[in-house]
């Protein structure tokens, strides 16, 4: 009978931990930095993916961005295992948001075009970036970009927050040919996705992001070495006592 109970209490127990959903894993958001040049795009630890919303392939210091198609009217878009959905209203896509003034008309031509489109919604309504696939217990380096260079109107911002929260300028000048800005955040997946949402900072305004990557950092590589070697170690030294 004890025994019958301890095994009832350890399904139980397996079946309560299996259920319950691990909160978002909250993500660490650097300094917000204007847009200056192709070295913006990081290169730590190993791509996972990276995504020019609505525009075609482009490769950035040696980053090559996928097409991630977005079908303006539509409430979702899916390319892999990355996701958007908008709530309540509508996607809207941008494919005008370059200029031929500077600064923006010093980039790399590639960068230019990276940053020219971008998904967007009809209002202020929440856009929700849902990543999966990722490894429990891999630290990720998650990069996004804002920018819209024709727009000289001042106070376009949009928030990312997975947790905590950070604010980027789509025109840091408010003038024709002004770039905007990047950010980059580190969070430890504590399950097999991660949800990131985009809000506009003001009543009348809409989240908009241009592109973004997410990498591992360390390479996932570097975490099986280092588990091994601190393995390995342990059982050197149960030997030797």
């Amino acid at each position: 009978m004890r025994k019958k109970l301890i095994l009832f209490c350890a399904a139980l127990f397996t079946a309560l931990t299996a259920s319950a959903a691990p909160p978002n894993a909250p993500v660490t958001w650097g300094s917000p930095t204007n847009i200056s040049g192709d070295t913006d795009v990081s290169l730590d630890g190993s791509l996972v993916a990276a995504f020019n919303m609505v525009g075609g392939n482009v490769t950035v210091n040696g980053v090559t961005f996928a097409a991630f198609p977005v079908t303006g009217g539509s409430t979702s878009a899916t390319n892999g295992n990355f996701s958007f959905s908008e709530s309540p209203g509508i996607l809207v896509t941008w494919t005008t948001l370059g200029s031929a003034s500077a600064p923006f008309s010093n980039l790399s031509a590639n960068y230019q075009t990276l940053l020219s489109t971008a998904i967007s919604t009809d209002a202020n309504n929440t856009l929700t970036l849902v990543m999966s696939g990722l490894v429990t217990g891999q630290q990720y380096e998650f990069e996004w970009w804002l920018n819209a260079a024709s727009n000289s109107s001042a106070g376009f911002l949009t928030t990312a927050t997975a947790t905590n929260s950070v604010s980027l300028d789509d025109n840091t000048t408010n003038a024709n040919g002004g770039v905007g800005q990047y950010v980059i955040g580190t969070f430890t997946a504590n399950a097999g996705s991660e949800t990131i949402t985009f809000n506009g900072t003001s009543t009348g305004q809409a989240p908009t992001i241009n592109a973004f990557q997410l990498r591992a950092v360390p390479e996932p590589s570097t975490v099986a070495l280092f588990v091994v070697g601190i393995m390995g170690g342990a059982e050197l030294l149960r030997r030797k006592k």
